[in-house]
């Protein structure tokens, strides 16, 4: 397709949008946004998922508006980006099973249709936007996976994977943050409806911009505590490097609940609890190590933030991870005690050559919306003149 012609759907599509819309029930409710895509992250407040709703939140806030549906813990974001236009939805998780859904009939008398619906990891029930668009927040509903994984987490993904499968055909676009979590999906999307998201890494990009001398201390950091992240070899590889460090420590972010009581009672182990995205990065910064034995992941978005900012990293050799490292040096090793393989290397050595600002990837997002969402109303313009 031509710039011009793609211009030229992009225009009818934002007036026919304009048509459809009820603006002045919009304009008194204060509902009008420059972007009409309405964002679902109703189920996220922390970790992978807040960083991306974050990020997208201030990039529209700072475009003229987008709609955000959002958790009751995010709704601080309000005040940060005024220029979106934001609902807050509350659902308890014994709700969520039954009822995951009903919220947007209410948002959708407010707003109209919208040229985008965009659910983060919430299956899609029926079509709600012009163009319709799911994003996959862990890989572990999709596919068939070898890992551990508690009964309530096991049943929750089984759950899932069924939901996400029926929703796969409302889906215009089915999004992911690697190319194996694209993979695992496999045969359940067409090529068309593929697409690959990835998470920005602008933290790692400024590091590498900079180049600080970070002063670290003699800590090893991992991040997570979900079984999968098997803190229990991460600890084992902490033991074999405080050999050549005794007074090295080990700090662990993430629910301490799911920590096992023998690790956390540990003498050199902290659990320090859920941090604010910022206290994690500063804490990477200071981490002489970065430990991650997790199983499995839909993104290498954990793994970046650390390998960038801490000195030295210990990383599970799985798909997302080689992605990450393609191209950058590093080196497999064996750790004793383990029966899996790692990948060591140093922030030093590393360029960067796979990472993207989230400005590229919200760009890419959007160059997908406009031309199929022009197409998208020119049929249905087609459909009602017949």
């Amino acid at each position: 397709m031509t710039d011009s012609k793609s211009r030229t759907q992009v225009d009818r599509a934002e007036r026919v949008l304009q048509l459809n819309r009820p603006p002045l029930q919009c304009d008194l409710q204060g509902m009008s946004v420059r972007y009409p895509f309405l964002f679902n992250f109703a189920a996220s407040y922390s970790q992978g998922g807040y960083k991306r709703l974050h990020e997208y939140a201030r990039w529209f806030d700072g475009h003229g508006g987008a709609w955000f549906i959002i958790h009751p813990r995010c709704a601080h974001l309000r005040a940060a980006f005024p220029s979106n236009r934001f609902f807050v939805v509350s659902r308890s998780h014994l709700r969520r099973l039954v009822d995951d859904w009903s919220y947007l009939t209410d948002i959708g008398t407010s707003i109209g249709q919208p040229e985008l619906y965009y659910a983060y990891g919430i299956p899609l029930y029926r079509r709600f936007g012009v163009l319709n668009w799911f994003h996959l927040q862990n890989v572990l509903t999709v596919g068939r996976h070898e890992v551990p994984l508690s009964l309530h987490h096991r049943l929750k993904f089984r759950l899932l994977r069924r939901r996400f499968q029926n929703g796969f055909a409302l889906a215009d676009v089915v999004s992911a943050e690697s190319r194996y979590s694209l993979q695992q999906i496999g045969s359940a999307i067409s090529p068309a409806q593929s697409f690959l998201s990835v998470n920005g890494s602008d933290d790692e990009l400024a590091r590498l911009r900079g180049r600080p001398r970070d002063h670290w201390t003699p800590i090893a950091t991992a991040v997570g505590t979900i079984s999968y992240k098997a803190l229990q070899q991460a600890y084992q590889i902490f033991q074999n490097l405080k050999i050549d460090c005794p007074q090295l420590r080990m700090m662990i972010v993430g629910d301490p609940r799911q920590v096992t009581p023998a690790l956390r009672r540990k003498p050199d182990v902290t659990c320090l609890g859920t941090l604010p995205q910022p206290e994690v990065i500063s804490l990477l910064k200071r981490s002489r190590y970065y430990l991650s034995t997790t199983y499995a992941e839909n993104s290498f978005n954990c793994a970046s933030e650390g390998i960038f900012h801490a000195l030295e990293s210990y990383i599970s050799d799985i798909p997302p991870h080689r992605e990450l490292l393609a191209g950058e040096p590093c080196s497999a090793v064996q750790i004793a005690g383990l029966d899996r393989g790692l990948l060591h290397l140093h922030r030093d050595s590393l360029a960067g050559v796979n990472l993207q600002s989230w400005d590229s990837v919200i760009g890419a997002m959007i160059a997908r919306v406009r031309p199929a969402a022009a197409a998208a109303i020119h049929a249905q313009e087609i459909r009602r003149a017949s």
